[in-house]
């Protein structure tokens, strides 16, 4: 098993807030199968990235969208590396390139993270996954 993505995109705004944050929870929910170590969500307010996580499985994240949020990824984690205690190291992670900020949540493992790492001599993070 490994970690699940998840999310909505409600391209022509059809859907109520109700609507969004029900169908989030039971994504998540059915997410869980795949990771139960953390939860996690992020989406773009107002030309603002949110991202909310906590080391708990789907069934207790109480995760809420607020109004105008109109696409959402989420992240079930299986933990592979480091501990989800520290929530440094649960999906979403936040980027940035050039001034315009991004999430980031992948579902796998980079058994060769440390050589990559060296090769396109990437930074180094407090992050303890091959994320």
């Amino acid at each position: 098993m490994m970690c699940c993505l998840y999310g909505i995109l409600d391209y022509k705004q059809n859907l109520s807030l109700v609507q969004k944050n029900q169908l989030l929870r039971q994504l998540s929910i059915a997410c869980e199968q795949r990771g139960t170590d953390a939860t996690g969500i992020a989406y773009n307010l107002n030309g603002h990235l949110e991202i909310h996580k906590k080391p708990l499985p789907a069934h207790h994240f109480r995760q809420k969208i607020p109004a105008g949020v109109n696409v959402v990824m989420g992240h079930t984690r299986l933990t592979t590396q480091g501990s989800a205690k520290r929530n440094d190291n649960n999906h979403p992670f936040y980027g940035c390139c050039e001034n315009t900020a991004f999430a980031l949540a992948h579902n796998g493992v980079l058994y060769n993270e440390k050589k990559l790492r060296r090769a396109f001599q990437l930074p180094v993070t407090q992050i303890e996954t091959d994320s």
